[in-house]
């Protein structure tokens, strides 16, 4: 069935990336491998498309760094699974179909649910650290971001950047950084 609403559907409808192509989304500016990106990207699997923010695991890796960016890869989404998880298994609601709720509902229960984990985690294993040695220097302050919100974007701008999110080029750039980089800290370690 041609409407079904399957992953790529859901991500071609979805508002994921509308921040990004109104420039209203918070500035994520880095660099790997001395080359500079401007927006942030999400770890996702095979099945999504080579977007400038969306980085797939290499599921057939043909070298030992390639190899290591998926091992890595992998262990991130593990990760990410592993703490949905702890959330379902402490809150049920999170645990179920939410397809019928308010988007916005189900933010502000994931949010809940995830500063009451939070909560319970610093009171189980508090160990008296002074919250203001954890406020990073003066000199490590980010700037303060001033979100524009001036609705009338060009039609031509949006879709430049429309095009800059869906950048295969620049996917394929940042992958390459990414497996170089994390061959170049992490790739003597290897056994």
């Amino acid at each position: 069935m041609a409407s079904t609403n399957n992953d790529i559907n859901v991500l071609y409808g979805s508002p994921l990336f509308d921040n990004l192509i109104n420039e209203s989304a918070t500035p994520c500016d880095f660099v790997v491998q001395g080359h500079q990106y401007n927006m942030g990207y999400y770890l996702s699997d095979g099945i999504y498309p080579s977007y400038a923010t969306l980085i797939q695991i290499i599921s057939q890796p043909t070298s030992i760094k390639e190899k290591l960016f998926a091992e890595r890869q992998e262990a991130m989404r593990k990760d990410v699974e592993q703490a949905f998880g702890v959330l379902q298994s402490w809150w049920h609601i999170v645990k179920g179909s939410t397809h019928m709720w308010n988007a916005k509902d189900h933010r502000k229960i994931m949010k809940i649910c995830i500063i009451l984990h939070n909560i319970i985690i610093e009171s189980k294993y508090h160990q008296g650290i002074n919250p203001e040695s954890c406020k990073p220097h003066t000199d490590e302050m980010v700037d303060q971001v001033d979100i524009e919100h001036d609705y009338t974007f060009l039609v031509s701008k949006m879709i430049n950047r429309m095009k800059q999110v869906r950048d295969t080029g620049r996917h394929n750039d940042l992958k390459m950084d990414l497996t170089n980089h994390l061959w170049d800290n992490y790739g003597g370690q290897q056994t």
